[in-house]
């Protein structure tokens, strides 16, 4: 049975050993098998910066192989192809190349076990997102702000796909990662080890900034973002201990999920 809502302005018991729940975690180590490609000098320079061993191959178009991230992927030893614009094109079907691509083994991911280990603040989990590029996105803010990692479950998620990393603008090499077999489960051993679950929603929630005030905030927390169409779920809202709403002032209902990601998280590490 899972435990009732909490106000957040009830402080947790302290002393108390974390369970440690069960059936959450999958996904495994190192993500799945194949070439994962990663597009643009800026994006391979963070890959070079964070895991130079997940590199195979640089491809390059002639007139580009005087880039500085080739440069240095030669100096690593790395291999380097120069190749003709289909050929590129080909390896790098979801977006544009930029004349350079890295054909790597894809980004690691963990068990969310490996996520609760240190005790983090802040993890974010996802319901629902569909569009790469925002899960891209929300990876970016997770980073930024500090979160202690972001998990989703397997199905019903967009892939953690090239466009994905792209739009993480690097972060994908830099905030721990972990695919779940079941969302609800996850959310149970999440608070079982005692962190608050806190939903955002578009209306009906508590306005972030009451949320946020550093009487209220829970010390340890999972930040749940629902998708981009539906929202959060039904069964997941009833797991969330609260729920918060960004105020707005215009006209708009709502923010694109990965932009909400970012204002929520921006309040809620602030007070950190």
């Amino acid at each position: 049975m899972s435990k009732p809502r909490r106000d957040p302005g009830q402080k947790r018991r302290d002393g108390q050993a974390p369970s440690s729940g069960g059936g959450g975690g999958g996904g495994g180590r190192g993500g799945s098998d194949g070439n994962h490609v990663v597009a643009g000098g800026r994006a391979i320079a963070e890959l070079l910066d964070a895991a130079p061993g997940r590199v195979r191959r640089i491809l390059v178009l002639e007139h580009r192989r005087d880039e500085p991230v080739v440069a240095r992927a030669a100096d690593l030893g790395i291999e380097i192809r120069v190749v003709d614009a289909p050929t590129l094109a080909r390896v790098s079907v979801d977006g544009p190349t930029k004349g350079v691509v890295a054909v790597a083994t894809p980004p690691a991911l963990v068990d969310l076990e490996d996520l609760l280990a240190p005790a983090p603040d802040i993890l974010v989990a996802l319901d629902g997102v569909v569009d790469p590029h925002n899960l891209g996105a929300i990876l970016r803010s997770a980073e930024f702000f500090g979160a202690g990692g972001v998990f989703w479950p397997k199905d019903g998620t967009a892939p953690l796909s090239p466009a994905a990393v792209r739009a993480s603008a690097g972060a994908t090499e830099r905030v721990a990662m972990a695919q779940v077999v079941n969302l609800a489960r996850a959310l149970g051993q999440c608070r079982d080890a005692e962190m608050w679950i806190v939903g955002a929603v578009a209306e009906g929630g508590m306005p972030l900034h009451e949320a946020a005030a550093p009487d209220k905030l829970p010390r340890r927390l999972v930040l749940v973002l629902g998708g981009e169409h539906a929202g959060l779920r039904r069964l997941t809202r009833e797991l969330c201990d609260f729920q918060v709403t960004i105020e707005r002032a215009g006209q708009l209902a709502s923010l694109n999920v990965s932009a909400a990601a970012a204002v929520v998280l921006a309040a809620f590490c602030r007070p950190r």
